[in-house]
């Protein structure tokens, strides 16, 4: 059982302790690896660009569809491949011109493209996420659903003490999607008009005038009569 918990399945722990710095720890040490190999070559800078954006940024890609992995875990990796792009050996430190926050910009804004781990990270628990809610049918929705989305506003607020590093990982990308994220009409009897987004062309999508005290209207479907808006 010991050894159950401390190893890996399809590429991915089995358990998650509290300290995710050492249990994530291999996706660093595998990607050293990966780099020393190739610190020897006579690579060009094109070369390097190639090398880091194909290789080296996609070896955590699976493991971050599924986990939210460190904060300083994804600096530490950014480092090394800061260090391999600039060109550091083991005795020969080169200074760094630019900061990675600039190298992760896209190259129409100066940047070279590489990506930011933290922002894809996040972006891939948002897919999964976005994933469970729109398509129920899918297994992995229905289990989901059953364990942790029972409440209507359990992606609201905070996911028990007791849920799974997997889900509380992918409920935090659940911010990214709110802020992101219109109510589609439809019949217009499930969106609230005062607390939910769903004014197109508006910047916050939400309704800006202020509700008198007297109003007893909810739902967008009130204010629609045979098809049409009731002005």
């Amino acid at each position: 059982m010991k050894e159950a918990s401390s190893g890996r399945y399809l590429g991915l722990p089995m358990a998650i302790g509290r300290s995710k710095n050492q249990v994530f720890g291999y996706i660093k040490i595998s990607i050293i690896n990966k780099l020393k190999g190739w610190k020897n070559k006579m690579l060009s800078s094109a070369g390097k660009e190639v090398l880091i954006k194909s290789v080296i940024q996609a070896m955590p890609n699976y493991a971050m569809a599924c986990f939210k992995l460190p904060k300083g875990l994804c600096k530490e990796i950014c480092k090394c491949i800061a260090n391999f792009w600039w060109g550091r050996e083991e005795q020969d430190r080169k200074v760094h011109w630019l900061s990675w926050k600039r190298l992760s910009e896209v190259k129409g804004k100066g940047g070279l493209g590489f990506r930011d781990l933290e922002a894809f990270n996040e972006a891939l628990l948002a897919k999964q996420l976005w994933r469970i809610l729109t398509s129920p049918n899918l297994l992995m929705s229905k289990v989901i659903r059953a364990k942790y989305l029972k409440d209507p506003n359990a992606l609201e607020n905070n996911p028990p003490q007791s849920a799974s590093w997997s889900w509380k990982s992918i409920h935090s990308a659940g911010r990214l999607i709110q802020r992101g994220m219109w109510k589609r009409i439809g019949d217009g009897s499930q969106v609230n008009i005062w607390k939910e987004r769903w004014i197109m062309g508006s910047k916050t999508g939400t309704v800006t005038t202020s509700r008198s005290p007297n109003c007893r209207i909810q739902t967008v479907n009130q204010l629609i009569k045979d098809g049409r808006w009731n002005a």
